[in-house]
């Protein structure tokens, strides 16, 4: 609750994008009303010390795509980034 009266609120960030170095993985459901995706698209391009970055937007999913159709691709997108290799150096990011 002070969070919220602190920041949100008061139109304040809570935490620096910039300042994140470890790997990040943002997905988004194409109908996602309470995060829509251009909130991830601009979050994205601010992760700019993350050691990698990816944007995955599923399509026909809301806020609450875990509990939905396409819930076995939100899980399969989560498992193949956390199990893949990091990119190798010159790679395209």
């Amino acid at each position: 609750m002070q969070d919220g009266q602190e920041f949100w609120s008061a139109g304040k960030a809570s935490y620096d994008p910039a300042r994140i170095t470890a790997p990040v993985l943002l997905v988004v459901g194409e109908w996602d009303r309470d995060t829509p995706p251009y909130m991830a698209q601009t979050l994205f391009p601010l992760l700019v010390n993350a050691r990698w970055k990816r944007l995955t937007m599923l399509s026909e999913g809301t806020h609450t795509l875990a509990m939905e159709k396409n819930r076995m691709l939100l899980l399969r997108t989560v498992q193949q980034f956390l199990e893949e290799p990091a990119p190798g150096p010159g790679a395209i990011q």
